[in-house]
């Protein structure tokens, strides 16, 4: 069985992806492998699909970008006519554009599932948006779906996450919260700043911090950014392997990175730390112009 997803939308694929992993691994005696297209050969694809497994066990073999390998598209339309047929299940996962006249395409296309994910129309999107915030218990006005739509667009990574955050401050979503907490520049910046709390250089990581409040973002914006990216690293600690996290793989990696820096408890300390101080602010317990310091001064 082959299956191929791909498409400009990667983040309905790769969620479509981990669905299809859960469905498959859910069978007793699979056994799931990762391979990298870019860099397969034919013989070590041969050997994953048509090869006997120890136990004999049926195999759930992914592979990514498989469609960037010139070589070995070729050869597989030339020698590959038994992977067709496998017993196995062969998901081809694509992060760049697939051309319908590809050869792959042209040579898997009869006897495959190929599900393809263009990006959301407005209309579409918006549904998207209401959904996704409904799945967390939460609700929105029509002008805060507005302003989403605006600021973030087709970039359903960014939109999950924002919404996330979004729910984290408030389950009611109002047009002014989106504008709170909602930068566009700011989440690509703040890598620098958890950065540098990684490599323990508090001075540089206030410097960088006062730099965002001096371009007017606001303290609930940025410690929703920093919880959010310390989640991050938490998710991929647990996960072991960044790739088989559901975050964009951009973020992905970029967590990885950064969690090699900390061990999983100080993750956690800082992470409920963050929480804390976000609280704090909330009730009146912490200055919320202090609050980002002393954060900074207790990692």
């Amino acid at each position: 069985m082959i299956i191929l997803l791909y498409g400009k939308d990667t983040y309905r694929s790769k969620n479509r992806l981990n669905e299809l992993k859960k469905e498959f691994k859910n069978e007793s005696g699979i056994n799931e492998r990762f391979l990298d297209g870019k860099i397969l050969t034919f013989e070590e694809l041969k050997n994953e699909v048509l090869g006997l497994s120890f136990f004999n066990e049926k195999k759930l073999i992914i592979i990514e970008n498989v469609f960037s390998n010139k070589t070995l598209k070729e050869e597989i339309k030339e020698k590959g006519k038994e992977f067709l047929d496998s017993e196995n299940i062969i998901i081809l996962y694509e992060t760049d554009k697939v051309l319908k006249g590809d050869i792959l395409y042209s040579f898997i296309r009869k006897k495959s599932t190929i599900e393809e994910f263009d990006l959301l129309k407005e209309g579409e999107l918006r549904k998207w948006i209401l959904e996704e915030i409904e799945k967390n218990n939460g609700s929105a006005s029509s002008q805060a779906v507005d302003l989403l739509l605006e600021y973030i667009g087709n970039d359903l990574w960014r939109q999950h996450n924002e919404i996330n955050k979004l729910i984290s401050y408030k389950k009611e979503i109002a047009e002014e919260d989106v504008k709170l907490l909602i930068n566009i520049q700011a989440e690509t910046n703040i890598f620098t700043t958890v950065d540098a709390l990684a490599d323990k250089d508090k001075e540089k990581a206030i410097k960088l911090i006062k730099k965002h409040l001096d371009k007017g973002e606001s303290v609930f914006g940025l410690l929703a950014m920093i919880a959010y990216q310390f989640k991050n690293m938490l998710i991929v600690k647990t996960a072991g392997d960044y790739r088989k996290t559901s975050l964009n793989p951009f973020v992905a990696r970029k967590s990885f990175y950064q969690s090699e820096k900390f061990s999983f408890e100080d993750l956690k300390r800082i992470y409920n730390k963050i929480l804390e101080i976000d609280s704090g602010i909330k009730t009146g317990k912490i200055d919320e112009n202090i609050a980002i310091e002393t954060l900074i001064l207790e990692i």
